[in-house]
């Protein structure tokens, strides 16, 4: 296979006008323009309402590439995309070669347009917000989602990180651009569209399962060779022209198991594929996971076990580094990543308002024994049933588990966040709940757990968070006897932190309690003239509307109020450390009914109070 990388440097401009700024690809738009002088930075101050326009115009990418004789002449020349968010049209030399509608899906488009020589691509990025809304005004009936201080409308229409739009601790910046490869690529005979495992344990000794598709251009036989640990496996195929599924099975020597962060070490395996077109490495570890959900004296457990040792899960919600992808770096995913090794984490829950990671999120995560329960990208809304969004989205679930599923660190699938519990909050919903539960039920068990389940047998498919497990359509933030809880009342009811004791959770995935930025994080977006929490630019970095009403309640309950604005700050933290230690502390020790305890959240996109 020969490559040329499309990545580096690119212009972008306004569709609506000539006026042309250097931008990077991978890279988004806001950040191209930051750089170029054209806005101010969104996270300063309230400029955020200032750069609203942004995300809803249409933005050009382009450059040029060198095209060489041999290359132009080749008959099976591809396009491809990876990340790239969100609505767009790919142009080559004028002509469109292909259309994109969904940033959690990879493209690869066929060429046949090539000229030796110079060749110019553009892409062609539409408003997400137009898109949208203009998605929701076709549709038969309503599709409600849950609204935010400054928000970007109908989300739920497009397939995009959804907090880009806008939540109650992040900004509202409709971005778009290109944030993984984009490259040109040709091959003679085949090319290899998905190569994964099977890791099945089989009395006592672990075999491998190996899946290749191969799309081949042509009638040939092909040799392909495996190899792991000292294995090498050698097989010939007949290929056909179309797809082929290939199958064969290695069995490794004496290999050592994966093990979660505190419980063993991380032992990794070199898996390579090598073919006439191409070779494919990959890591795998060898580790069994069980959720184990079984009637018990206190209702249904839930816990994960791990080659058969139950495991207390111990982390956090993770939510996109930054609301600026660009601005997400090799170096802030590993230093972030340390910070959960040092905090003693063993579990991260990817939250379904975000993304899909980028592959060193998981690489990391498998070298640092960090499990993942991982949600699929919908979020605190209801979405529509109708057929080509749901064609959409099981390409975006075919193409995300065959890209993580080797990953020992994945550890569950979760079909969406707080969504079950979305069917109750909106009046269109609780008028007509069949309608809106039906259309839940084909997206989410119809599209994605059908899929999950075949793509991934070994792996539990858990149908929302919070939920009961399947089957079971009730809202279960609060039902502390089965499935996993989402515990909120200390927080958003402003209950003491002492109510924490009032439940005993199975499996809690979210709680939290909110603090302010510190006084340095503070002063980076904050005038010398806003320093007090009721200022303009404190309360716009304030997205939840009665944050400081009941951070501010709490304080007066357990400290002496603060003498000064840095030691407000300063004791909003430590409330913060002393609501979640209260809660950890009491539920750990409450083991093993609860077996887990994810804090919100980890991180945060922007700085502001969360």
């Amino acid at each position: 296979m020969t490559k040329i990388d499309l990545c580096g440097n690119w212009n972008l401009k306004n569709a609506d006008s000539s006026e042309i700024y250097k931008s990077i690809i991978p890279g988004d738009i806001y950040s191209a323009l930051i750089r170029n002088g054209k806005i101010p930075h969104p996270y300063k101050g309230r400029n955020e309402l200032k750069v609203q326009w942004v995300g809803q115009q249409n933005w050009i990418y382009t450059r040029n590439f060198l095209i060489s004789n041999s290359f132009s002449k080749q008959e099976n020349v591809y396009l491809h995309i990876d990340r790239i968010d969100t609505i767009a049209s790919v142009k080559i030399n004028g002509k469109e070669i292909g259309k994109c509608d969904n940033s959690f899906k990879d493209y690869n488009f066929k060429l046949d347009n090539l000229t030796t020589g110079n060749n110019e691509i553009s892409i062609i990025i539409i408003s997400p917000e137009k898109s949208a809304q203009k998605l929701a005004s076709e549709l038969e009936y309503p599709v409600p989602y849950m609204k935010y201080p400054v928000q970007s409308l109908d989300r739920n229409m497009i397939r995009k990180t959804q907090c880009h739009s806008g939540w109650d601790w992040g900004p509202s910046i409709m971005t778009g651009g290109i944030y993984g490869e984009i490259f040109l690529y040709s091959s003679n005979k085949y090319k290899i569209d998905n190569f994964s495992t099977r890791q099945i344990l089989i009395d006592g000794k672990w075999v491998i399962n190996i899946n290749i598709i191969v799309f081949s251009y042509t009638t040939n036989k092909e040799e392909f060779n495996l190899s792991i640990n000292g294995n090498t496996e050698t097989f010939s195929v007949d290929l056909l022209p179309g797809i082929n599924n290939l199958t064969q099975q290695i069995k490794p020597e004496k290999v050592d198991l994966w093990w979660p962060a505190g419980y063993g070490e991380q032992k990794l395996y070199e898996l390579t594929l090598i073919c006439s077109e191409t070779t494919i490495t990959k890591k795998i570890g060898f580790r069994k996971i069980d959720v184990i959900t079984e009637p018990d004296n206190y209702g249904i457990s839930m816990y994960f076990r791990v080659n058969d040792r139950d495991i207390f899960a111990k982390g956090a919600n993770w939510i996109p580094m930054d609301a600026l992808p660009e601005n997400e770096t090799n170096i802030r995913y590993e230093n972030l990543l340390n910070d959960v090794i040092d905090a003693n984490m063993n579990m991260l829950r990817v939250w379904g308002g975000g993304q899909y990671e980028r592959d060193i999120f998981y690489d990391l995560c498998d070298k640092k024994g960090i499990l993942i329960w991982q949600d699929f990208m919908f979020s605190c809304a209801l979405y529509p049933a109708y057929s080509d969004f749901l064609d959409n989205v099981e390409e975006e679930v075919r193409y995300q588990v065959n890209r993580l599923k080797d990953h020992p660190s994945i550890a569950l699938w979760c079909g969406n966040n707080e969504d079950i519990g979305a069917l109750t909050w909106f009046e269109e919903s609780r008028k007509n709940r069949d309608r809106y539960l039906v259309d839940y039920d084909r997206l989410n068990e119809g599209v994605i757990g059908k899929l999950v389940k075949s793509l991934d047998p070994d792996r539990k498919w858990w149908p929302s968070s919070p939920s009961a497990g399947e089957g079971d359509y009730s809202d279960n933030w609060h039902d502390d006897s089965k499935g996993d809880m989402h515990y909120w009342s200390v927080w958003h009811e402003g209950k003491p932190f002492e109510s924490y004791y009032d439940i005993i959770p199975r499996f809690c995935s979210e709680f939290g309690y909110q603090s302010f930025s510190g006084i340095q994080t503070v002063k980076s977006f904050a005038g010398k003239d806003q320093l007090n929490i009721s200022s303009p630019d404190m309360m716009h970095h304030q997205k939840n509307e009665r944050g400081n009403s009941i951070i501010t309640s709490s304080l007066i309950r357990y400290f002496r109020f603060p003498e000064n604005f840095e030691d407000f700050l300063y004791l909003s933290q430590v409330q913060q450390a002393y609501a979640i230690r209260t809660a950890i502390e009491y539920w750990r020790a409450m083991r093993p009914i609860c077996m887990g305890t994810l804090y919100w959240q980890l991180n945060d996109n922007w700085p502001v109070a969360s």
